[in-house]
């Protein structure tokens, strides 16, 4: 134990990653849906271990803390701008208030248990979850006070911090889920699921836990005498009535597997394998299309995926509009939450696509 007491201190920079990797391993655990989670539990490691007295050099303190403090603005930074120019006003009349109960708590609280400043200074960052504040407490306290003075108060500072978020984190969630609801007279429950309703967030058919799904992939024989044989996959594509979107993927041909190319000629006997919305398959396609069983065929690579749009060439087009676009072929809109639904004469994609293409 000696010898390892001696190596932490000697290398200083061991206790740091050794902390990092203790508390990511705790804090990924759980008991009945309880968990400290990283920070938390990266906290209170390094505080067990820094009673080994290890001490880190000013310079990597400054390091540490600054890259935090990057991390937290590249994160928050843009949902601050689009916040700001949202509702500017309400938010910065909030902050205001935010900010002065969070100083004046943490300030009597101090007061009323005769803490030093670094004790102080800890509780507020602590009770009120942000660390930032502990990097100018400390600038505060070396700019005010001998070097022989501030050692006392800066190494209060972490431990008051560390005990304090501990309740800054799970006694406000608690709070706000106990005596949040009484204080304004709702029913939590029923007003979360309203909020979900609102936002559009209730299941919906074809989700991942059903067997149902809204899109699909079939496959169809091409008759002798049918009326796409000799038509391009684009002309095929084409005349599908208006609002309908059925894509050629693949076509067999000759016991070959190919991607289907909008210039590709459709051949008798020929299986092509078309996507798009379960309803019109059946509709278009059941009564008279020849469906047959290929599961070489149709093993095509399909993925959903979150879309954040961009462009501006996008903006005030509608789906319909985008969908005649070429970049467009083989994506699906699948659904859209309820801010975006309101968008959907300005923009044309939805937070989820299904995207059945290659």
């Amino acid at each position: 134990m000696s010898w390892f007491t001696e190596t932490l201190r000697h290398y200083p920079e061991i206790a740091i990653f050794l902390s990092l990797g203790i508390g990511y391993w705790v804090g990924g655990k759980s008991y009945r849906g309880f968990s400290l989670g990283a920070v938390t539990a990266t906290l209170l490691a390094a505080i067990a271990i820094g009673q080994l007295g290890i001490s880190i050099s000013v310079n990597v303190k400054s390091v540490f803390f600054l890259m935090f403090l990057f991390a937290v603005g590249y994160g928050v930074g843009p949902q601050f701008v689009r916040g700001i120019a949202k509702d500017g006003l309400p938010q910065a009349l909030f902050s205001v208030v935010q900010c002065l109960l969070c100083l004046v708590a943490p300030y009597v609280a101090a007061k009323l248990a005769g803490y030093s400043v670094g004790s102080a200074a800890g509780l507020f960052a602590g009770s009120q979850t942000i660390s930032a504040s502990m990097g100018l407490a400390t600038d505060a306290i070396n700019r005010a006070l001998p070097a022989d003075q501030t050692k006392a108060l800066l190494d209060a500072m972490p431990t008051a911090y560390a005990v304090t978020y501990i309740f800054g984190t799970i006694g406000s969630a608690l709070i706000l889920a106990t005596l949040g609801p009484k204080l304004l007279g709702i029913d939590l429950v029923a007003a979360c699921k309203e909020y979900e309703a609102t936002l559009g967030g209730t299941q919906e058919l074809g989700g991942a836990s059903q067997a149902w799904h809204q899109f699909e992939l079939r496959a169809y024989r091409m008759a002798v005498q049918g009326p796409a044989v000799g038509m391009t996959v684009g002309q095929v594509e084409a005349r599908t009535p208006e609002g309908t979107r059925l894509f050629v993927e693949r076509i067999r041909r000759g016991g070959t597997v190919q991607d289907a190319k909008l210039d590709d000629v459709l051949q008798a006997d020929d299986v092509v394998a078309i996507a798009g919305r379960r309803e019109q398959l059946v509709a278009l396609l059941g009564p008279r299309g020849i469906e047959v069983d290929d599961p070489e065929l149709l093993a095509v690579p399909a993925e959903g995926v979150d879309v954040y749009v961009t462009n501006k060439d996008v903006d005030g087009k509608t789906l319909q509009e985008l969908a005649a676009r070429p970049a467009a072929r083989g994506i699906s809109c699948a659904r859209s939450s309820a801010v975006r639904q309101k968008r959907r004469s300005r923009s044309c994609l939805a937070p989820s696509c299904i995207a059945a293409t290659r």
